[in-house]
């Protein structure tokens, strides 16, 4: 017969980062939370939550639900502190009910959500630009690889050419339109060779 899980919270000593984590043994719960931490398990402390074993099923504590129990998180868009509106400062002042919370992701109100939205599609947008325009500036190279979109600020594209080995790599590093062309040490001396015959063909 399976043992009934139950909460336990999960504390670290130095910067007091907490987690709930539901298992029918307390040393057992300690050493998992401490795992998820990333903590050792003799820097964390642990004790019974028993406000939180009605979510034993469900295998984890919504967050809104930690809200109403004075946890506090970090707005996924603004970065400021997210909690019960008495524990909060003056100019943090955003009511439980203002708080948007879709998956994990916790917002001070709507409008951060939004923002937040409007920054992903914005950065998707930026990447796609930058996908059509290294290959549009040089559609002599291969493209093997493209980075970037949300979350990424710099946006990476991978690429080879004729008698390369290594290849190189076209990069925005601050998503701003200017693009850089990087190529392996390795690999200099085929570009050079590459670029001189591509002179050739142009002229």
């Amino acid at each position: 017969m399976n043992k009934k899980r139950v909460a336990w919270q999960v504390r670290e000593d130095s910067e007091g980062h907490c987690c709930i984590v539901f298992h029918h043994h307390g040393l057992a719960a300690r050493r998992e939370g401490a795992g998820e931490l990333g903590e050792d398990f003799e820097c964390v402390e642990c004790s019974r939550a028993p406000q939180f074993d009605q979510f034993s099923e469900l295998g984890k504590v919504p967050p809104m639900a930690l809200l109403e129990a004075g946890w506090w998180f970090e707005c996924s868009h603004c970065g400021h502190q997210v909690m019960d509106d008495d524990g909060r400062y003056e100019d943090e002042n955003t009511p439980l009910d203002k708080v948007v919370v879709i998956g994990e992701s916790v917002y001070c109100n709507q409008a951060c959500k939004e923002s937040h939205d409007k920054e992903k599609a914005d950065r998707e947008s930026a990447f796609q630009k930058f996908k059509e325009s290294v290959q549009n500036k040089r559609p002599d190279l291969t493209f093997t690889d493209f980075q970037g979109g949300w979350p990424w600020i710099t946006m990476v594209a991978k690429f080879t050419f004729p008698g390369s080995k290594y290849g190189g790599s076209a990069r925005d590093q601050d998503g701003n339109g200017e693009i850089s062309w990087h190529v392996a040490n390795g690999d200099l001396e085929a570009w050079n060779k590459y670029e001189e015959s591509r002179q050739g063909e142009e002229a």
